[in-house]
């Protein structure tokens, strides 16, 4: 009887389904010593292949003849001009003015864009002038830092504080801008309502990358700066470029250029470390 009939099944009485069994773990990739060395590899390849143009346009004369230096004659003339003794007087007098500036910059521009974007009135009193003064390159200004600082390491300092400047200026506006207005009403509702508790409990720490970032560019920023102003007669590598160039040196030239890079990539490497180690919070 009823055999038509098929009773409804009790989950909590039904037999225990036994566990499907998981699939086999695949390779997840290759170790991180081998995705290392294939970017390691992969970089290298790229500096032989530009060197390799690079000496194929000397070869074959791409550019006028006398202006392309051989990239191997470069480690002799580095050499030749560590022997010199006009080397690291070079690197160091581009340093005291590029730190001086770097610093002044990046603590008027924060500074300056900090308040800009926290404080309305601020903001509106300096709007125009910082929409009329932007546009204007910081080499515009190399000719007020002789007539105000004549040929000096403070004359460079200036030039390149502008140039800093505005990219910290910017940079921590926008942070400060993109900030969620909600962290502000959390921080008033315990007791977090004046400017300076709000600034500490808040702002700085939500603005902390970006503003970081923009610290960042400046130090690129800076260095470009740097060599410009040098070009017009501040002690330096600069300087040493402009000379060696006005003699026809252009490998003497390529060995600063080289230099300005090695010396801006532990500036970076440097930076890097410090970013992270105050950023350590960030997933």
């Amino acid at each position: 009887m009823n055999q038509g009939i098929t009773p409804a099944i009790n989950p909590a009485m039904s037999p225990a389904t036994p566990p499907v069994a998981a699939p086999a773990a695949g390779r997840s990739g290759p170790p991180p010593w081998m995705a290392a060395a294939r970017r390691a590899a992969y970089g290298i390849a790229g500096l032989i292949l530009f060197i390799g143009i690079w000496k194929a346009a000397l070869v074959w004369e791409w550019a006028p003849r006398g202006t392309l230096p051989d990239p191997f004659a470069l480690p002799g003339t580095l050499a030749q001009e560590w022997q010199s003794g006009r080397l690291l007087p070079a690197i160091g007098s581009s340093l005291i003015h590029y730190f001086w500036g770097l610093a002044l910059g990046t603590a008027l521009g924060f500074g300056v864009g900090l308040a800009a974007a926290t404080l309305p009135r601020f903001d509106l009193t300096q709007a125009y002038l910082a929409r009329i003064l932007r546009p204007i390159p910081p080499l515009a200004w190399v000719v007020f830092a002789i007539a105000w600082f004549k040929v000096s390491h403070a004359g460079a300092a200036f030039v390149i504080a502008i140039g800093v400047f505005w990219v910290n200026y910017f940079a921590t506006y926008s942070a400060v801008r993109n900030v969620d207005p909600r962290y502000y009403e959390l921080a008033r509702a315990f007791g977090h309502g004046g400017y300076l508790a709000r600034a500490f409990s808040v702002t700085l720490p939500a603005i902390a990358p970006g503003a970081l970032s923009g610290v960042r560019t400046g130090i690129g920023q800076a260095w470009m700066t740097l060599i410009a102003a040098e070009l017009l007669g501040v002690p330096g590598m600069g300087q040493e470029m402009n000379a060696a160039a006005g003699v026809g040196a252009y490998d003497a030239v390529v060995v600063y250029m080289l230099i300005i890079s090695l010396v801006y990539t532990i500036c970076d490497l440097a930076f890097s470390a410090v970013e992270g180690k105050v950023l350590q919070w960030r997933p």
